[in-house]
């Protein structure tokens, strides 16, 4: 099982998920990597406390998209992504939470990216950095 991204050819876009592993704290993006290693190393995805399902009927998608929650002191993460048809796991999207819900905004770039992986979007290795 490999972590992949979409590919991008700015990695200094605000919206590349690079970009944001490079802009939070050291401790937070070590703690997101830990948790898709442990995934890689399972050859699974396990079910935990901090791992959701995207509601499919609020949010009018098709498809699987899981919300993994990563809480650091006081930075909190949300990385939504999904399994490819090789059963890869590929990050959609991440943010740093503020809010109680799900804003729009980051919901709408995940199914964004949802569909464009679904229409075979070249992808790239996420880890190593």
């Amino acid at each position: 099982m490999q972590i992949l991204c979409l590919a991008t050819r700015d990695c200094q876009a605000p919206t590349s998920l690079r970009y944001f592993m490079n802009h939070i704290s050291d401790k937070l993006a070590t703690a997101i990597e830990k948790k898709f290693i442990a995934y890689q190393e399972l050859n699974d995805i396990y079910t935990c406390n901090s791992l959701k399902i995207l509601n499919p009927k609020i949010w009018r998608y098709k498809g699987t998209i899981y919300k993994l929650r990563v809480d650091c002191g006081k930075e909190s993460a949300r990385i939504l992504f999904m399994r490819d048809k090789n059963k890869d796991i590929v990050i959609l999207h991440a943010f740093l939470k503020k809010t109680q819900k799900t804003p729009k905004k980051e919901a709408d770039i995940a199914m964004r990216n949802f569909a464009a992986a679904c229409d075979n979007a070249p992808l790239e290795p996420l880890w190593p950095l």
